[in-house]
């Protein structure tokens, strides 16, 4: 039991290390932005016609949450909506001028992000990364289920 509770703690603290690292080393236009916000932004500048659907697919979330994201996405002006000529019915969103700049300073955040881990893992073999990797794999899913069950109470 011991060795759990030392397993937990240590992986409070590497969320509260990842969090405070990202505010001191990044720039500060993200931090009015939720998580899943930025990432919404993420997926809109990257998909292809991102609408709806296809976001909340991507991100793992419902089109409801979705679309009561991307309305205040719309309202901040990140965001706006467009049609295809061929399809007037089917909304798709684009990123404004604003909206590109949090896309790219996201993306920015990422590749530095990668760097500097990346070096941190060399230390270890394959085997270990491996070992590490279906752990949190296993992990994530776990806490995918219990977030499945909350939020869908029978």
């Amino acid at each position: 039991m011991k060795e759990q509770e030392l397993l937990l703690k240590e992986l409070a603290l590497m969320l509260e290390r990842q969090d405070m690292l990202s505010k001191l080393t990044e720039s500060q236009c993200l931090d009015a932005y939720g998580y899943s916000e930025t990432h919404c932004i993420d997926y809109i500048g990257r998909l292809e016609l991102p609408n709806v659907t296809k976001v909340a697919e991507h991100m793992g979330m419902t089109r409801g949450a979705i679309s009561k994201m991307t309305k205040k996405l719309l309202a901040k002006g990140l965001i706006e909506k467009y049609t295809l000529e061929t399809n007037r019915k089917e909304i798709y969103f684009r990123l404004t001028e604003e909206g590109k700049l949090l896309f790219e300073e996201h993306a920015k955040r990422h590749r530095l992000w990668e760097k500097r881990d990346r070096n941190f893992l060399s230390r270890y073999s394959k085997e270990e990364v491996g070992t590490v990797y279906r752990f949190m794999r296993e992990y994530n899913g776990y806490l995918e289920g219990q977030i499945a069950e909350l939020a869908d109470p029978k």
